[in-house]
């Protein structure tokens, strides 16, 4: 039987296509923006996370990049990925891995079965690594909450398991990380905030991306649970260099906030 957390995923992945390519055109754009400046010529990076690649100038990334390796649960939208820049002339190294090591899985597998969750495990191994730069694109809060959605827990389940267990998963998934990147930059980019019908949150994105000081806003609203990679980076001993934000239009009336951090492993 196909895993939970992989069955998710791809689910979601599979939803893809040519209109979010189109859509999340000035996102690609607002992401390149930060990574040209953190991304020298010649380097080794590895994107996490990488899935569709739709929200990630992957084409500029793998020009600029000596070897870029691509990372993901899901292997069929990974060759998509591949396939898709190398028509471009890019060639991209692509590696399908669970991050947490299966630990999500079993999270999942626990709390539908209603039994108590097992210890978590040290952080494994990432990728192929040493790495000057790992970028952790969106994921954090993929790693429960699609198969928790999708097992039809009620609501409330879910988010006890979010609250119980969430963070020390993204925790340890940010720890390999910056053990993936000795020396190098690790960059989390994060869907922080979301704005849709029914999803209200105490200010508009424009306050936030207008702000001068956006942190204090952010904190205010709505984020989801188990899956803060700035905590994760503070408690992994990452320094912090930059913070970056922009306008992820996912979908009609739906909006998300993204922050970007970089830090220093």
């Amino acid at each position: 039987m196909k895993p939970r957390t992989l069955a998710a995923n791809a689910r979601r992945n599979a939803n893809g296509g040519v209109r979010r390519m189109w859509r999340w055109r000035a996102t690609r754009a607002a992401a390149w923006a930060l990574l040209e400046r953190h991304v020298e010529p010649g380097a080794t990076v590895a994107v996490v996370g990488a899935g569709n690649g739709h929200d990630l100038p992957l084409r500029r990334l793998g020009r600029r990049a000596g070897r870029l390796d691509l990372i993901d649960l899901d292997p069929i939208a990974l060759r998509g990925t591949g396939r898709r820049l190398r028509l471009t002339g890019v060639r991209a190294t692509t590696i399908t891995q669970d991050v947490t090591g299966g630990v999500a899985e079993l999270i999942v597998r626990d709390a539908v079965a209603q039994r108590p969750v097992r210890a978590l495990p040290a952080p494994q191994t990432i990728g192929a690594p040493p790495y000057d730069v790992v970028i952790a694109d969106q994921f954090f809060s993929q790693l429960l909450y699609p198969a928790l959605s999708d097992s039809r827990l009620p609501p409330k389940a879910v988010n006890t398991v979010l609250r119980a267990h969430g963070q020390g998963l993204t925790n340890a998934v940010v720890a390999g990380l910056v053990a993936a990147a000795p020396g190098g930059v690790v960059i989390c980019i994060e869907d922080v905030l979301g704005w849709w019908p029914g999803r209200d949150q105490p200010f508009a994105i424009e306050e936030v991306l207008a702000s001068d000081t956006p942190m204090p806003l952010i904190e205010r609203g709505k984020s989801a649970r188990g899956a803060n990679g700035r905590a994760a980076l503070a408690l992994a001993g990452a320094e912090v260099v930059e913070h970056a934000f922009w306008r992820w239009p996912f979908a009609g009336g739906t909006d998300y906030l993204v922050c970007a951090t970089v830090a220093r492993a």
